[in-house]
């Protein structure tokens, strides 16, 4: 592995599904303040912006009103890439969760397989079944929409390799190994582990590094070092440093680009990331042309 001067794609997920305002007051929840969170981030140097929605009460959903609504604020708002989530919660159903596909992203994560999530005490099963990976990627397929395939452990870089194998995905693949998460089946966030999923990736992969917590600053370092693109933000980590509460997702990338820059790596534009990541691209201030109109039936 050499060092790397090509540019860097910056993600920024913003709240994710697991914590809460208890972990951190200032962790955006409701449409407007994902969106003012959004907009600095991608001010930032942010080229994509992760989107999950939660409820009034603070709790999960994948309603299609309220995605609606981010999705169309961000893509006026921004030109980023809006990429949103399709892990949504465990808690969710997958036709649940396949509500974001219909609205016909540039990109969707797609997780690859199986997991215990541990939330606020509680086990939460987490179903990825082999099945539920093809019924999105299938729907990915269909409506252009580019996935990107979220890797907790190197079991699902195999089924990485088994769903290239369907044919249903096109070079680049994109692959964010994802790390420390709270979970039964997730590896640690440790520069060993990052070395060896790196060295198992397949070819034609184009690879983003999270990690979450107190380990996301050193792995996303590294991997900045290791020239891949890195993701932060408050849905993986609510602290700026040890007992410093973040004030907002744009300090994490903000930070990020200064590490960057200092290890002579620019901060791709969304231009750029899509040219990099093969994205059919929208028009300025619009949301992405919809290759196909019919919703899918959700169960």
């Amino acid at each position: 592995m050499t060092l790397s001067d090509e540019k860097v794609i910056i993600t920024c997920a913003l709240t994710g599904g697991i914590h809460g305002k208890e972990a951190n007051p200032n962790l955006p929840e409701q449409p407007d303040e994902i969106v003012a969170q959004g907009v600095a981030a991608w001010r930032a140097g942010a080229a994509i912006l992760h989107v999950h929605a939660r409820r009034p009460d603070g709790s999960n959903t994948m309603d299609r009103v309220v995605y609606q609504e981010l999705h169309a604020r961000l893509c006026a708002e921004t030109d980023a890439v809006v990429q949103l989530t399709t892990g949504g919660s465990p808690r969710l159903s997958v036709g649940e969760r396949l509500t974001t596909v219909l609205l016909n992203p540039e990109m969707a994560s797609l997780n690859m397989g199986l997991m215990n999530f541990f939330i606020r005490g509680e086990q939460v099963f987490f179903s990825n079944h082999r099945s539920d990976i093809l019924r999105f990627a299938r729907e990915m397929q269909r409506r252009g929409v580019v996935p990107e395939l979220e890797v907790y452990n190197i079991a699902m870089l195999e089924e990485v390799e088994h769903l290239i194998g369907t044919g249903l995905l096109a070079q680049p693949y994109v692959i964010n190994l994802v790390l420390h998460t709270p979970t039964q089946g997730g590896l640690r966030g440790t520069p060993a582990n990052l070395l060896e999923m790196v060295r198992r990736l397949p070819p034609g992969a184009v690879c983003n590094v999270s990690s979450m917590g107190r380990t996301q600053l050193p792995l996303t370092t590294i991997a900045l070092a290791m020239g891949l693109n890195i993701r932060v933000g408050m849905e993986d980590n609510v602290l700026y440093r040890r007992g410093e509460p973040l004030r907002d997702n744009a300090q994490l990338v903000e930070r990020a680009v200064r590490i960057a820059r200092e290890l002579q790596r620019e901060p791709a534009t969304p231009a750029e990331a899509r040219a990099a990541l093969g994205l059919r691209g929208r028009s300025a201030g619009q949301l992405p042309a919809a290759l196909v109109t019919d919703p899918a039936p959700l169960d």
